[in-house]
């Protein structure tokens, strides 16, 4: 029904006092319920509107698209949702499949998130109770199955928590590690076995703190001591202490029988665990444990120690 004066055709109205009347019913049998036709590229074809709170628009099917959007212009969506309120502009739920599916069949991407907020806002948001937060899959050899890309000079990637890397992992740049040395887990079960200890290898052929000077059987030091963490450690496994092959380490000292001084050898000392410094060389070989970077002039305490085993 054409109306020349530009009001509406049709208009349902329910009055009833009683909830849930409709205010207009549209049935087909094999065409469309309801189908709108708008020439007015500033005005949609249908448009549900709903001042009580409820929802715009309901729409349910038994075994198709409860809702289908086709657009033929390339700058505008198919489908569209705009919250000013403060809320969701698409909600997706499911009981069983997946909630919101994005699929492209072009060079385009299935789904793209973009947030315009400044600053702090996220261009997508995904959180899993029981599987992944995010899983990205690709099927070309020559394209990563998630990537991450920071044109603003901050970081591509961050994760807070632990990573695991099953396959190979290819660096084309840097490391910088917060850690201060590199470290090698050696089994021991000795509870004296702490940071910062001096160990040597026993018979058992588990690590011991050290009880006598230039010992030969010398390991290294237990990395950890003030604080300070290795960067790296080969062979995690239990029952170990993290043993550093290289790197500054904090070392439990004996200055008694010499005063130590940053660059002066360092070995075993018969005070249990500790070092101390080099005062005979020719005993010294295969002893040294590293060179002290700080010095201690008498007495016990700790000092940085450059670690070179040798």
């Amino acid at each position: 029904m054409s109306n020349p004066n530009g009001d509406t055709t049709v208009v349902g109205v329910n009055n009833s006092p009683a909830p849930g009347g409709n205010g207009g019913w549209f049935e087909s049998a094999e065409g469309e319920g309801v189908r709108g036709w708008s020439k007015n590229p500033n005005h949609g074809g249908v448009v549900g509107v709903n001042t009580g709170g409820g929802n715009g628009g309901y729409f349910e099917s038994a075994d198709g698209e409860a809702v289908r959007g086709i657009s033929k212009n390339p700058n505008h969506g198919a489908v569209v949702g705009t919250n000013i309120g403060g809320g969701n502009a698409v909600y997706g739920l499911s009981d069983n499949a997946n909630s919101i599916v994005g699929e492209s069949q072009g060079a385009g991407a299935g789904v793209v998130g973009l947030n315009n907020s400044s600053p702090g806002g996220n261009g997508g948001w995904f959180e899993s109770a029981g599987g992944e937060g995010v899983r990205g899959w690709s099927k070309n050899p020559n394209h990563g199955g998630v990537v991450g890309v920071n044109s603003g000079g901050g970081d591509a990637g961050y994760f807070d928590g632990h990573v695991n890397v099953t396959g190979n992992l290819t660096v084309r740049g840097d490391i910088f590690l917060t850690g201060a040395d590199y470290a090698e887990a050696l089994t021991t079960t000795d509870p004296a076995v702490e940071p910062g200890v001096v160990v040597v290898v026993g018979e058992d052929g588990e690590i011991h703190p050290c009880d006598r000077e230039y010992d030969t059987a010398v390991a290294g030091i237990v990395s950890g001591a003030g604080g300070v963490r290795p960067a790296i450690v080969l062979d995690r496994h239990d029952n170990s202490a993290h043993v550093a092959l290289m790197g500054k380490v904090w070392c439990a000292a004996d200055a008694d029988a010499a005063p130590i001084r940053p660059g002066d050898l360092l070995t075993t000392s018969a005070t249990t665990g500790h070092c101390r410094r080099v005062t005979e060389p020719e005993r010294a070989f295969g002893a040294v444990i590293g060179k002290a970077l700080t010095p201690l002039t008498g007495g016990r305490g700790f000092v940085r120690v450059l670690v070179s085993t040798r």
